[in-house]
């Protein structure tokens, strides 16, 4: 599986990030800066073109379609939540079993990754926009792109996660998204829970040489119209701004 796919289990991460320290500076202003450590811990190189404090500088001049701009998180707030989400996994019962191998690559970072997340909130909280950026040489830009998201789907179109007796259904499609960048995936999934709740979420992928972009936004019950576009500009954006340095 292409290394590119990490990237929503870094926009993911940002998730628990923000649930986790909602009253911390990371969702109430600016917070510091992402470290310069790649996403596989300290002491790693970094092997992509872009070091995480470039990625943090590049999607620090992104703007969103109402014109305010993404909010980072530091790095080791990211790393500590995905391990989070590591430590969940491992509680939970997913069926089909071979969709929770699935889930899990997903909160692997690229060997030697620069990494960095921002995010927006909107409508109370109700409705997370994150846009994440990994460089790696691991990354293989658009090389077997669009054969991931299909032959995942042919198995994980539909799952189930048993979180300590609460009963998650997740269904996922394939989004037919386009962006400037050399290779774009999209997929859209509903999350309907046993006890009411509902959460849909989209994420638009997009990789150019050994930088990726994922832009992902989750809401409760229905994503805002227009999303698709948004985060396909947000890859977009992000691009253009590597781009210029």
């Amino acid at each position: 599986m292409p290394r590119f796919i990490p990237l929503a289990g870094l926009s993911l991460a940002a998730l628990l990030a923000l649930t986790a320290c909602s009253s911390s500076p990371a969702s109430s202003g600016p917070s510091e800066s992402p470290s310069a450590t790649s996403g596989t811990g300290a002491g790693s190189e970094e092997t992509g073109s872009y070091s995480s404090d470039d990625l943090a500088t590049i999607l620090g001049t992104v703007t969103q379609a109402d014109g305010t701009s993404l909010q980072m998180i530091p790095t080791a707030q990211i790393e500590q939540s995905m391990d989070q989400a590591r430590q969940f996994l491992d509680a939970v019962t997913v069926t089909p079993e071979d969709c929770k191998v699935f889930v899990s690559n997903s909160l692997e970072a690229p060997e030697g990754a620069g990494v960095a997340t921002g995010v927006s909130s909107s409508n109370g909280d109700a409705v997370q926009t994150i846009v994440s950026a990994a460089s790696s040489a691991d990354i293989d830009s658009s090389k077997g792109l669009a054969a991931v998201p299909a032959a995942a789907l042919e198995v994980c179109s539909s799952f189930s996660v048993d979180a300590q007796g609460v009963v998650i259904e997740q269904t996922v499609e394939a989004v037919d998204a386009s962006t400037k960048a050399e290779g774009t995936v999209g997929t859209s999934s509903v999350q309907s829970s046993s006890d009411g709740g509902k959460q849909q979420t989209m994420t638009i992928i997009g990789t150019r040489g050994d930088l990726a972009v994922t832009a992902l936004r989750t809401a409760k019950d229905t994503l805002p119209d227009g999303t698709q576009d948004e985060l396909q500009d947000l890859v977009d954006a992000t691009l253009t701004a590597a781009e210029r340095g």
